[in-house]
């Protein structure tokens, strides 16, 4: 599984065809092809398709994980659901990590990430998940919501290819729909910046600015819209949308520096880190507190015993067992304890002493002796 790698293409605007369906299995034999998906993974060799065509031809939504490290997302978008001035805000020359470009299809949205040659890898992604949780992006953007260009200009933050003094491109994104969290997870935003930037965000549309965005659309403008919806064009309600954000935009909170962003994160990384120390201090002494209520009971129960206790620990040596040879030297680590509590260190020396000779030819004994700090 050496060079595991998962394609996962999704059609959203329409199905696929019979026709499509046959090209489609053409590329790939054991592909699962649906009307509306096609997934794969391999582990010697790859796609023989360039996914770019593929989502242009057939598709609205790709999803790539390799597994050492590297993903792509590609979103296929209609003409009509960006305008290049959207774009003004988020820097995205400076985002190598992104590409936007219009095609004859229509945009398309081009998130590759990289490996990262540091990062170390707890647990195995099939990359079988990351579709479901991403696929809200694309009509999110069509509804106007473009947080996913702030998250790649956050990606550039991170990264430190935007300059201190500027702008973030919109009031903060918070709070992120799931779809936007998936997406900062996808591309391995620091979580501390990521809720830097969730702090604030674009008000809502209130009830009074619905009503007086409906009241502004000219009465010829409200036909024709209604028209589109009875005739099954399912971009009305996301143009919509996007139209009374714009709306809505006027009082909005202040935007934050890129500095700002920053010092908020590594305060945030400080309060985690202090959290962190604080929750691990007390386990520690939860833990000190427990053994040495162990130790404690451990004492009586030889203080009891008494003379019984070194009996016990000649016996144990007499099994010539490995069990037996640990069991003793902890019976005889017990006794030195109770013997420094008493003052009696001298006398339960001698007696030692006198066990290490008796039993001097038992190497795994006088093993357990020396790990215990009984011997040198």
């Amino acid at each position: 599984m050496s060079e595991y790698q998962y394609y996962e293409f999704l059609a959203v605007d329409r199905p696929l065809s019979a026709d499509d369906q046959q090209a489609l299995r053409a590329i790939s034999s054991r592909a699962r092809i649906t009307s509306t998906s096609f997934t794969n993974h391999y582990e010697w060799g790859d796609l023989k398709a360039d996914p770019t065509r593929l989502l242009q031809r057939y598709f609205d939504l790709h999803v790539y994980v390799a597994i050492w490290g590297s993903k792509r997302l590609l979103i296929r978008l209609p003409d009509a659901a960006l305008n290049p001035a959207d774009f003004d805000a988020f820097q995205l020359d400076e985002c190598e990590l992104l590409e936007v470009r219009q095609t004859p299809e229509g945009w398309l949205i081009d998130i590759d990430v990289e490996a990262d040659e540091e990062a170390e890898w707890e647990e195995f992604d099939d990359g079988s998940g990351w579709m479901v949780a991403l696929a809200g992006l694309r009509q999110e953007l069509l509804s106007g919501d473009l947080r996913l260009f702030y998250l790649c200009w956050l990606w550039a933050v991170q990264v430190g290819y935007i300059r201190e003094e500027a702008l973030e491109p919109l009031p903060g994104i918070g709070p992120l729909t799931p779809s936007q969290q998936a997406l900062a997870e996808f591309m391995a935003l620091d979580p501390m910046l990521v809720e830097a930037a969730a702090e604030s965000g674009e008000k809502a549309p209130a009830g009074s600015e619905v009503e007086g965005f409906v009241a502004s659309l000219p009465l010829q403008e409200k036909d024709a819209l209604l028209r589109r919806l009875l005739e099954g064009d399912g971009s009305v309600t996301a143009e919509l949308q996007r139209r009374l954000r714009q709306y809505g935009q006027a009082d909005q909170p202040p935007r934050c520096s890129v500095a700002e962003l920053k010092l908020q994160a590594n305060a945030s990384h400080e309060r985690h880190r202090q959290a962190y120390l604080e929750e691990k201090a007390r386990r520690e002494a939860e833990q000190a507190a427990a053994e040495e209520k162990q130790r404690r009971e451990r004492m009586a129960q030889v203080a009891r015993l008494g003379e019984r206790a070194w009996q016990e620990a000649q016996s144990q040596i007499g099994r010539r067992q490995p069990k037996g040879y640990e069991m003793a030297a902890g019976l005889l680590a017990d006794l030195r304890e109770l013997a420094i509590e008493r003052g009696e260190q001298t006398a339960f020396e001698e007696r030692l002493d006198r066990i290490v000779a008796e039993h001097r030819r038992k190497g795994r004994f006088l093993e357990q002796l020396q790990r215990l700090g009984l011997l040198p």
